[in-house]
C-alpha cells in the first residue's frame, strides 16, 4: 500500500444497519455494499455517538465526543476545531472536499456561511475542506445552490412539481404526523443523489488525470432519511405486504420509562426527545409502517445504486489500489420498532451504524462483532494517512483490528444524548452482553439484556435480578463518561505534549 493512501468516506443519513444486505436484511437488495462488505471488514456492532445529525457528523469527522466538541444537539453550531480531519489531512498535502450534505451547522445557515468564506478572498476552509459542493435538505426539500441550478435546467417546474407530489398512501400522509412518505414525481435522473454521485464521479475521474497528491473525499448522501420519497421504480420496488413487521410498541408491563411513553403516545406535545417527530404513533397501523419500510427500503436501494457508480468509477481510474473506503451512517431510525419513527433513544435501530471499511491494508471478508465506536473512525483514517494525530483526538485507532493484526480497542461503547430544548441529559452504555442508558435527574433508566433479548423489547432497571448487572454497568459508564472529557487544554508546561488518551478498562460485565 502506499504511504500516503487516497481516503474516500461515504455516509448516509439515518439508514439502519440491518436495512443491508450483508447486516442480514433478505428482502432490501443492496448489491454494491454486500460486494464492498465482502472485499472489506464489517464492524457489525459500531455504535454511534449521538443519535442525531450534527454531533455524530462532528465526531466523525474529528475523533471527539460531541461533549467535548460543544456539538452536543442537531442544529447547534458546532464549533471549528484543529482536530478535524479535513483540515489536518489538509496541513499534511491532502486534496479536501466534501459533496453532499455536511450539517455541522444548521442546514439554513449553510449556504450562507460557504458564501463567506469564498468571498473573503482567501482560499476556502471549511472545517477543513477545500472544496464544498453543498446537498441540503430531505425528499421534497433537498436543495444546495449547485444542485437546484442543475435541477431546474433540466426540469424548469421541478420545484412545482416536487411540492404537488402525490402521498404513496393516504394512510401513511399526514401533514402533522411522522409517517410522510412520498413517490417523487420527478424522473430518477435528477434526484439528489444522482446529482451527489455525478459530482463525486467527476471528481474521482478528474483527479485521476490531473492531480497526484492524495486526496479525502467526503460524499455524503441525505437519504434515507425521513421524509420517505423517492422517484420510480424505487418507491414501488418492495411490496408493503412483505415487510416484516416493527417490535411492539413500548408499554408499562414491559417497563418502558415514562418518556418512550410520552414519545409513544405524543398528543400534540413538544418533543420529548430530539428526533423523535410529536405524533401519536398508536394512529398508525401495520399497513402504515409496512408501506412506509417498503419505501424506505426502496430509497436505500437507490443509494445502493449511486455507491455503485462511485466504486465502478474508483475502480476504472485506477485509484481503488490506493484508496481506503470507510462507509457509515450518521444514525440509524426506529422505523416502526416500539411504535415509532425517527431516532432520539438508544435503541439499536437507532444508534447502531453499519461501518464497512476497505482497500490496500484491510483484511477481506472478516466481520468484526465486538463492539466499536464512531469516535475511533477519525484516528482510524489518520492512522491509514500515516499523519500525526493533533492534541486531544479521544478515539483509538482500530487499523489493528481492521488488518488482521490485532482486536477492536474498546469492548463498550458511549454514546451521549444532550439537548438544551428539551431538554435531555442521557448517556447509553453498549457492551456485547448489555446495555443501559442513564437519565440525569431521573430514576428511571433503560437495561436491555443483548443477548437474550435482542429486540430491546423488555426494560429490566427495575427488576431486582438486575441489580447487581445494573451497578456494575453504571461504573463502567462512569468510567466512559470520565474518559470522555476534552483533554485539549492548550497546556504548554511540562509535562509537555502528547497528553495520554484516556481509556476505560476492558472489562464485561458478567451474568
Amino acid at each position: 500500500m502506499t504511504e500516503r493512501p487516497h481516503i474516500l468516506m461515504i455516509l448516509a443519513d439515518e439508514l439502519r444497519a440491518d436495512a443491508l444486505g450483508c447486516f442480514g436484511n433478505r428482502i432490501c437488495r443492496t448489491p454494491n455494499l454486500d460486494a464492498l462488505a465482502a472485499a472489506g471488514t464489517v464492524l457489525t456492532q459500531c455504535m454511534v455517538t449521538q443519535p442525531t445529525c450534527t454531533p455524530s457528523r462532528a465526531s466523525m469527522l474529528t475523533g471527539c465526543y460531541p461533549s467535548a466538541l460543544r456539538s452536543r444537539m442537531v442544529g447547534c453550531h458546532t464549533p471549528d476545531d484543529p482536530r478535524f480531519v479535513p483540515r489536518v489531512l489538509s496541513r499534511a498535502g491532502y486534496r479536501t472536499a466534501s459533496v453532499g450534505k455536511l450539517h455541522l451547522i444548521p442546514q439554513s445557515d449553510e449556504v450562507a456561511r460557504l458564501e463567506r468564506a469564498h468571498a473573503d478572498g482567501e482560499p476556502p476552509d471549511y472545517y477543513g475542506f477545500a472544496e464544498v459542493d453543498l446537498v441540503n435538505g430531505h425528499g421534497m426539500g433537498a436543495n444546495g445552490p449547485s444542485y437546484t441550478r442543475w435541477l431546474t435546467a433540466r426540469v424548469p417546474d421541478a420545484v412545482e412539481r416536487m411540492a404537488a407530489a402525490e402521498p404513496l398512501s393516504p394512510g401513511v400522509n399526514n401533514a402533522t404526523g411522522s409517517l410522510r412518505s412520498h413517490t417523487w414525481t420527478l424522473p430518477p435522473e435528477v434526484h439528489s443523489g444522482e446529482y451527489i454521485t455525478d459530482r463525486a464521479v467527476e471528481f474521482l475521474t478528474g483527479h485521476a488525470e490531473r492531480d497526484d497528491r492524495p486526496f479525502f473525499l467526503h460524499v455524503s448522501f441525505p437519504d434515507p432519511h425521513h421524509p420517505n420519497t423517492a422517484p420510480e421504480p424505487y418507491a414501488g420496488m418492495y411490496d408493503p405486504e412483505r415487510m416484516p413487521p416493527p417490535i411492539p410498541p413500548v408499554n408499562e408491563a414491559d417497563g418502558a420509562t415514562p418518556l418512550q411513553l410520552a414519545a409513544y403516545r405524543g398528543g400534540g406535545r413538544r418533543d420529548p426527545v430530539i428526533g423523535t417527530p410529536p405524533d401519536e404513533y398508536a394512529r398508525y397501523t401495520l399497513a402504515d409502517w409496512q408501506a412506509t419500510k417498503a419505501i424506505y427500503y426502496g430509497m436505500v436501494t437507490l443509494l445502493d445504486t449511486q455507491i455503485g457508480r462511485i466504486l465502478s468509477a474508483l475502480r476504472s481510474t485506477g485509484l481503488d489500489r490506493d484508496t481506503v473506503v470507510v462507509f457509515a451512517t450518521d444514525h440509524g431510525d426506529y422505523l416502526g420498532d416500539h411504535g415509532m419513527m425517527g431516532k432520539g433513544f438508544g435503541y439499536d435501530g437507532a444508534i447502531r451504524t453499519p461501518v464497512i471499511v476497505s482497500g490496500p491494508g484491510v483484511a477481506a471478508g472478516r466481520r468484526l462483532d465486538g463492539v466499536a465506536s464512531t469516535v475511533d473512525l477519525a484516528p482510524t483514517l489518520l492512522d491509514y494517512a500515516g499523519v500525526e494525530e493533533p492534541e486531544g483526538i479521544q478515539g483509538v485507532s482500530m487499523r489493528a483490528a481492521l488488518d488482521g493484526t490485532g482486536s477492536l480497542p474498546r469492548d463498550a461503547a458511549l454514546t451521549e444524548n444532550d439537548d438544551d430544548f428539551v431538554p435531555t441529559r442521557a448517556r447509553t452504555l453498549t457492551t456485547r452482553t448489555w446495555k443501559l442508558t442513564w437519565y440525569c435527574g431521573s430514576a428511571d433508566g433503560e437495561l436491555y439484556d443483548r443477548v437474550g433479548d435482542p429486540e430491546e423489547r423488555r426494560n429490566v432497571w427495575h427488576e431486582p435480578v438486575s441489580e447487581k448487572v445494573k451497578t456494575e454497568l453504571l461504573v463502567q459508564l462512569l468510567e466512559q463518561v470520565a474518559c470522555a472529557v476534552d483533554t485539549a487544554n492548550g497546556r504548554r508546561q511540562p509535562p509537555s505534549p502528547p497528553v495520554p488518551k484516556w481509556l476505560p478498562r476492558r472489562t464485561e460485565v458478567m451474568t
